[in-house]
């Protein structure tokens, strides 16, 4: 049977249906009117498929209505005054909103539709309408569509690593010049409002409250047009619930001592919190920017709107949808540049996020701290074909300031965006004439930024759709500005009588340019300023102010000291007490309006003192910090003579039960429904016996409609479901009203309805006897509601019991009942108890603890905890109050993290405040010395060093030691040295991409084999050539072991082979050793417990089961058990001693592709079967990296893949990562550094020489330097050593390559190859200690400096900083340089470096191949056990020239060639 629509649903938070919009006169007029026909045809046109989809499923929807009708602002940027800019603008909207939307309007009124109407954007939000309401609002002329919601949100970021800083700079400021721009020209961002649309701010974070607009600059603040609490969070104050807020806000605007994290500390800031509740909440944030509101939503002031808004948040993909681009385009036509996020989708092209991909909208990628850009970091193009984004800036690892004070690193474009909005507000405080100019502004962002080419998503070197534009540069951007001629006006504000300076003096300059400035802490003020005349006036509290005039030359710097006379003053004083009955002494912030002077009271005593100018009137204002508290205000005359004023505070009656000490009564029952059942003497009756009652859980996550707050009582038939009956009845407990002579029967509520469901009230008098009906409803009754029966008849009765009978219901939507009354009146009274206050100490450091709990040991329910009290300056940290409900001798204990609880008897005093201080032990730790070193020589020397670790607290200490890999510097054989930063963002060689024929065969057939070799590309750093393979290979499988390679079997394209070799990069040789029992390529290979486990292959007849074990000290291999299921080409991997073997071929031609997965394990010889790999696919990457198996791309037979999938032990089920960057099949992989790294193989249909890292700890790619093969079907181990491979066809080769740096093997990321600590975990007594032992070992590759770190995990309040390790690997004693310079000599007979020569290097066994850098030089390590060397260079176009030399371990062998053109 089909359910009959709801005609109405859930209210939310809307505007009611009868509100009307306030018009005002404009010089901007509307395009468009109701009459005019909407473009989208019919009205089943207008109605979007995502909103009929919604409908089918769900009966009713909420939905979007846009109207057709736009406001003409194309004048509104000829309006210089920026007041009268921006209400032209809101009236020329809201005029149009209102005669566009009147008759829709009308309609849902008349139907009690709930909406909220929109004048920002032409548009009206409906909550809860059905598909026939849709249908009927889109046959409108003026509607021209009808849309569902919009689901965005803040982009998911990263937690990242803080990047060094410079000179206590951010490196993301560094980068962009704004510190340059700061000193260069003076700006900070002075005279400038930025904004910011996001989870909020923490407003009073260190780094924040002084730029915060709210902030008077005495400790008080003013939220009025500051702060719009669109998701409902905090009316109050701002707040931020999420951090995401308060860390974008820190990076346009923050500044802290040290932490200069702010791109403009000297803006003003504003905020709403409009990301991401609903799409209404982020465009009614938008719609507010326009014309900021006081906190009632009232009295609206254009001239109050920023200059700059950031919004680092969208839509994972682009949308269509145009509501939030009326938006943006009102405050472009308003003067406010918008700064966006262009979303965290990459690496992958089209990924930009809406509405960051609108062509309207100006949004930024991410780049890291090298340049390079963010993996994240969403691509282009957008809107139409637009690049995106439109430029790049710093989103990796910015530090910035979090929620609770502190400051943390994020990763995402949503920390690039606040870089560009901070830069824009430098721009425009050194520029006033750009100011509002959004057009010329972004003319000049684009202009100015510094090109970077990226073509991998179409575009060109300047501009694309990867950087767009390209990177962000504030100094550039301000020195193409239109600045004009400038000087300094800088001044102290002095005490006329002391000459002591006075801080916190506002100076307001009007002229030329308007700035406000705010003195320091020295009485200084300073600022950079358009040459010309101006009005400065200084105010200061408890000064007579000052007006002065100054002129600002150009070039120059204009003095103005000015000196303020202190007027008389005298004290104000008195106590705040409670008011209500328990007269308690209560902690209260006591402030005068209108002046920037406050006090808090003292919490023991409620005290509180203030300095004022004698003679005069003030209005004081007591606001307790005690929840459930009156905010109120006194009027206080004051003479010469000091004066005390007392105030008792009362508590605000609705919010009785959150004052500590007091609690609802009546005359007769009143009941709030706060706990998840039936309240004491409350019951629930089930007269249908389908167990569909009422409940006290909100299982339909309706939330409180009823008007109250907290828990109700709610019966849900919606929830209940299609089939369910209910008839139900909620019964009070039998109520005495014997004194009672007028009750009454009160309650909130919130009566969805359908159509045949009955809401009865009933009355009993004789205790539930007999009941008689005092309400019947059968209609909508929508909260919030306070319905109100008098109940005469139960005057002076004791047996009164009421119940609420909901019957008649099937399937229907709810009813809500809450704050219920049976009686006459409500009462809010005092309960017996005391409170218990003070701080929670350090006892180590005397400190003050925030976080801790104190709780009543008797009474465990009274508990609280310990708070940070920044606003109140003479109240210490660790401060902490409750209501106890027992007096006398009572035991509390105070507890925290890392801590020893602490206990003690405090006698509470009832009606009064009773002080107790904790003071909690804690172990402590000192670490000696701070950091080790030691110089070892490759490839065995070691050294150990010590350090102890020294409880020096007063409890006992857990430890552990662990070990965190830090980087390197590599020292080359110049001399020169190379990080592992610079390493990883070298683009390497020439991307090549080798369209030639491929294969997933096991062998040639016919003539596929004969095609030469793809010649090696030239060589880049940072890959370098290693010594060629012996034969060559492909399909060999590589393993790393003890510092050596292993390659293993393989085949030259025609047959497969036993051979293996192992590699020595000391020696830098090549060595056979025991042969494969039998001939295989494409093995499965991997390392377990010392040995090289083998298996699978092709053999001669197809893929074969054999399985071996070789044993490196012995030579030797060993059969074991066979894979019952073996595979070639599959993917391998070692995870917890395991081998994995992934899909592979099941053919000698490879296809059918199985997706079989094998883990064997050496230890039991035995094989087990796994759940089956997502896609069957051969040629796939794998690894093992902390216990789980990682795996990406290969080859289904058809398609290359770019899926990945991790398979966890733990749950025993594959599950999806990241895609790769690009499809990929038959790359070189292997693990290395926690990371799986792939490179080459076959990608996007060409055979490349690109590669790409996957991170498990972020999920995501980054890229690799290009290495200077391009080869598929080639093997890798860590090291990273790629050996082998072809470059189409079966063509193997012997070339093989390192990427220097990535020689950490172990499969946890955290293990550091050549570091050993002797200690893994000690428990410490006080005063005891334990030395750890260091064991260094060069068992690294390449000489150079390697960092890592012995990280220090304990059970301490305290953070303890690792020890860091430093190893220096000095070359191996058998080394030498070779090294030298390539010149040629011209016809003309002028000599020059040739660059890219190619220098061969044979030795008796082994060969290699360098080239010259741009200088004509090459410089390489060389063993000199290859001595004698024979050296060939040569370049086309050049003769070449063949020389011997040999290696010198104790002098660099200088080869320099002069070469001479073939022909003049």
């Amino acid at each position: 049977m089909l359910r009959r629509p709801h005609p109405r649903g859930p209210a939310g938070r809307l505007v009611s249906a009868g509100a009307a919009l306030v018009l005002a006169a404009t010089a901007l007029v509307a395009t468009g009117s109701g009459a005019q026909a909407a473009p989208g045809g019919t009205p089943a046109d207008k109605i979007r498929p995502e909103l009929v989809k919604q409908l089918q499923a769900k009966s009713e929807s909420d939905f979007w209505i846009h109207f057709g009708a736009r406001a003409d602002l194309s004048k509104a940027g000829a309006i210089t005054d920026w007041t009268k800019r921006g209400a032209a603008v809101a009236d020329a909207l809201r005029r149009t909103a209102a005669d566009s939307q009147a008759k829709v309007r009308a309609e849902l009124d008349g139907a009690g539709a709930k909406y909220q109407s929109f004048w920002a954007t032409n548009a009206i939000k409906v909550s809860s309408g059905s598909l026939t309401m849709v249908q009927s609002l889109a046959a409108h002329a003026e509607v021209d569509g009808v849309y569902a919601p919009v689901a965005y949100e803040l982009p998911e970021v990263t937690k990242g690593t803080d990047e060094k800083t410079a000179n206590a700079l951010e490196w993301g400021i560094a980068n962009i010049n704004a510190d340059d721009v700061w000193s260069r020209y003076g700006v900070t961002g002075a005279g400038i409002t930025v904004a910011s649309i996001d989870s909020g701010v923490q407003f009073d974070h260190p780094a924040l409250v002084r730029s915060y607009r709210g902030n008077n600059g005495d400790g008080t603040f003013d939220h009025n047009y500051n702060w719009f609490d669109a998701a409902g969070d905090c009316a109050a104050a701002p707040c931020d619930g999420d951090g995401h807020g308060t860390h974008t806000m820190g990076t346009m605007a923050g500044a802290d001592g040290a932490n200069q994290i702010g791109v403009a500390p000297g803006v003003r800031w504003i905020a709403a919190n409009g990301c991401c509740p609903t799409d209404a909440a982020l465009i009614a944030s938008g719609q507010w920017m326009l014309e900021p509101t006081d906190l009632d939503g009232e009295n609206p002031d254009a001239s109050k709107r920023p200059h700059v808004i950031n919004n680092s948040w969208g839509t994972r993909l682009p949308s269509n949808d145009p509501f939030m681009e009326d938006v943006t385009l009102a405050w472009a036509a308003s003067g406010i540049f918008g700064a966006w996020s262009n979303g965290n989708s990459g690496p992958s092209c089209q990924t930009s996020g809406s509405p960051g991909s609108r062509s309207s909208n100006y949004s930024t990628g991410a780049y890291d701290v090298n340049n390079a850009i963010a993996s994240f970091s969403a691509r282009g193009a957008g809107q139409g074909g637009a690049v995106k984004p439109d430029i790049s800036a710093p989103g990796v690892n910015v530090r910035s300031s979090i929620p609770g004070g502190g400051y943390g690193s994020l990763s995402g474009t949503s920390m690039a965006s606040p870089h560009l909005a901070g830069a824009v507000a430098l721009l425009w405080s050194a520029a006033p004439a750009l100011v509002g100019d959004v057009a010329a502004t972004r003319a000049l962002l684009d202009d100015s930024a510094i090109d970077t080419a990226d073509a991998q998503c179409g575009g060109t070197a300047d501009d694309n759709n990867v950087f767009g534009e390209g990177r962000l540069d504030a100094l550039a951007l301000l020195d193409a500005a239109p600045i004009g001629e400038t000087g300094t006006l800088a001044g102290t504000v002095t005490d006329a009588a002391t000459g002591d300076p006075v801080p916190g003096a506002t100076v307001a300059l009007t002229g030329p340019a308007s700035r406000q400035l705010t003195t320091g802490a020295d009485g200084r003020y300073s600022s950079l300023l358009p040459a010309g005349d101006y009005q400065v006036a200084v105010t200061a509290f408890g000064y007579a102010a000052r007006t002065l005039p100054a002129m600002v030359r150009a070039a120059a710097t204009t003095t103005l000291d000015v000196a303020l006379t202190a007027v008389p003053s005298v004290t104000v004083s008195g106590s705040v007490t409670d008011g209500s009955g328990h007269g308690w002494p209560l902690y209260a912030k006591v402030s005068v309006e209108g002046l920037p002077v406050s006090d808090y009271t003292t919490p023991g005593n409620g005290r509180y003192s203030l300095t004022l100018p004698a003679s005069a009137t003030y209005k004081l204002k007591v606001e307790p910090q005690y929840p459930g508290y009156q905010t109120v205000t006194r009027e206080v005359v004051v003479g010469s003579g000091n004066k005390t004023q007392n105030v008792a505070v009362t508590v605000d009656p609705a919010a009785c039960t959150t004052a500590p000490g007091y609690g609802y009564g009546s005359d007769g029952v009143y009941e709030t429904f706060d706990g998840d059942r039936a309240p004491a003497g409350w019951s629930v009756v089930d007269n249908a016996g389908t167990g569909q009652g009422w409940r006290f859980t909100d299982t339909g996550n309706r939330g409180n409609l009823t008007g109250g707050t907290g828990g109700f009582a709610i019966v849900d038939s919606d929830d209940y479901g299609s089939g369910g009956k209910q008839d139900t009845s909620l019964v009070s407990p039998v109520v005495d009203l014997t004194d009672v002579a007028a009750p009454v029967i009160r309650f909130n509520q919130d009566l969805n309805w359908v159509s045949s469901e009955r809401a009865d009230v009933d009355l009993s008098v004789d205790g539930g006897e007999t009941w008689t009906n005092v309400l019947r409803q059968a209609a909508d009754v929508r909260g919030p509601k306070v319905t109100e029966i008098a109940i005469p008849q139960a005057a002076g009765r004791s047996g009164v019991q009421v119940r609420f009978h909901y019957y008649d219901a099937t399937w229907e939507w709810w009813w809500q009942v809450d704050n219920v009354l049976i009686g006459s009146e409500v009462t809010c009274a005092p309960t017996d108890g005391g409170l218990v206050l003070g701080h929670v100490r350090d006892a180590n450091d005397n400190g003050y603890v925030n976080g801790a709990t104190v709780t009543s040991d008797d009474r465990p329910a009274q508990t609280t905890t310990t708070v940070a009290t920044p606003d109140d300056t003479e109240l210490p940290d660790g401060f902490y109050w409750l209501f106890s409900s027992l007096t006398g001798a009572h035991r509390f204990t105070a507890k925290a993290g890392g801590y020893v609880s602490q206990g003690k008897q405090v006698t509470v005093e009832a009606d009064w405040a009773t002080t107790a201080t904790f003071k909690l032990a804690a172990g402590r730790l000192s670490v000696q010395p701070a950091a080790v070193s030691g110089t070892v020589r490759m490839p065995t020397g070691t050294v150990a060093k010590t350090f102890t670790v020294t409880n020096t607290g007063g409890a006992p200490v857990d430890v552990r030691f662990g070990e965190r890999d830090g980087g390197f510097e590599l020292l080359r054989a110049d001399g020169s040295r190379v990080t592992q930063r610079q390493i990883l963002a070298a683009e390497g060689a020439p991307e090549q991409r080798i369209t030639a024929a491929t294969s997933l065969a096991a062998r040639a057939s016919g003539k596929a084999a004969s095609a030469a070799p793809a010649p090696a590309g030239p060589q880049a750093a940072p890959w370098t050539d290693v010594t060629d393979f012996p034969a060559a290979i492909m399909d060999n499988r590589v393993v790393s072991l003890d510092g050596k390679v292993y390659s293993i079997a393989g085949g030259n394209g025609t047959a497969s082979s036993a051979k293996n070799y192992v590699y020595d990069p000391i020696a830098q040789t090549w060595t056979s050793i025991a042969d494969l029992p039998g001939a295989r390529n494409a093995v499965t290979a991997g390392v377990v417990d010392g040995k090289i486990i083998v298996t699978g292959g092709w053999g001669a007849s197809g893929p074969d089961a054999a399985t071996w074990s070789y044993d490196p000290a012995a030579n030797a291999w060993t059969q074991k058990a066979n894979n019952p299921a073996p595979r070639s080409a599959a993917g391998q991997a070692v995870a917890d001693g395991k081998l994995y073997a992934v899909g592979g071929c099941t053919t000698a031609n490879c296809t059918p592709m199985s997706n079989d997965v094998l883990r064997y394990d050496p230890a039991s010889d035995t094989w087990e079967a796994l759940p089956d790999y997502p896609k069957a696919v051969a040629f796939l990457s794998c690894g093992g990296i902390g216990g789980v198996v990682y795996c990406t791309g290969g080859n289904d037979g058809s398609v290359a893949q770019k899926a990945g999938y991790a398979f966890d032990p733990g749950t025993n089920a594959w599950t999806a990562i990241a895609d790769a960057p690009a499809d990929n099949w038959a790359s070189s992989f292997a693990v290395a550094n926690g990371k799986l790294l792939v490179v080459g193989g076959s990608q996007g249909g060409a055979i490349t020489n690109a590669g790409f890292a996957y991170d498990p700890a972020g999920n995501s790619w980054s890229a690799l330097p290009n290495a200077n093969t391009a080869r598929y079907r080639g093997g890798a181990a860590c090291g990273f050593y790629k050996v082998g491979g072809s470059s189409g066809g079966f063509t193997a080769t012997a070339d093989s390559e390192a990427l220097p740096g990535f020689g950490e093997c172990a499969e946890a990321a955290a293990d550091v190859s050549w570091l050993t600590v002797d200690k893994t975990a000690a428990t410490l007594a006080p005063g005891e200690k334990v030395t750890v032992t260091v064991g260094i070992a060069a068992t690294v590759d390449q000489p150079g400096t390697y960092t890592a770190s012995v990280v220090i995990t304990e059970n301490t309040p305290y953070t303890v900083a690792p020890v860091p390790v430093t190893m220096t690997a000095q070359p191996p004693k058998t080394w030498g340089k070779l090294l030298g310079t390539v010149t040629g000599t011209s016809c003309q007979g002028v000599g020059a470096p040739i660059s890219g020569a190619v220098v061969q290097v044979d030795s008796w066994a082994m060969s290699w191949t360098f080239a010259t850098d741009d200088q004509g030089r090459y410089a390489y390590w060389l063993d000199k056990r290859n001595n004698p060397l024979t050296l060939i260079v040569a370049k086309d176009g050049w003769k070449p020239q063949t020389r011997q030399t040999k290696i010198n371990t104790s002098t660099p062998t200088v080869e320099n060639f002069a070469l001479a053109p073939i022909r003049c």
